[in-house]
């Protein structure tokens, strides 16, 4: 009885560990530039995650995000990697981003 309760407890510590965001947390590539990824099951999680920690990476700075770049890829999950600054309010680069997506191919 004691093995069945274990091996469901592994069981279920296994799908959900599964499910989770895998993230690469925030990196600095530069003066005000920084870069995050993650991967999911779901694309508009895994694109949510990278954008969510964006924001809150620069908030905690005092700082307004402004997104440069973002590559997309997908295999058996979907992989987001964004590149973003940090700026201070009135900065004359925070403008309406055009920022680029990558899209790799399977």
């Amino acid at each position: 009885m004691k093995l069945l309760t274990f091996v469901a407890a592994i069981s279920a510590a296994l799908v959900i560990s599964g499910c989770a965001v895998k993230t690469s947390g925030v990196k600095k590539v530069g003066p005000d530039t920084y870069t995050v990824s993650a991967d999911h099951l779901n694309a508009s999680t895994a694109k949510a995650s990278v954008l969510d920690q964006a924001a809150a990476y620069c908030a905690d700075q005092g700082k307004e995000l402004l997104v440069t770049k973002t590559l997309k890829r997908q295999k058996v999950k979907y992989f987001y990697d964004t590149t973003f600054l940090c700026l201070s309010k009135g900065d004359p680069r925070l403008v309406s981003p055009e920022y680029e997506t990558t899209v790799e191919p399977r």
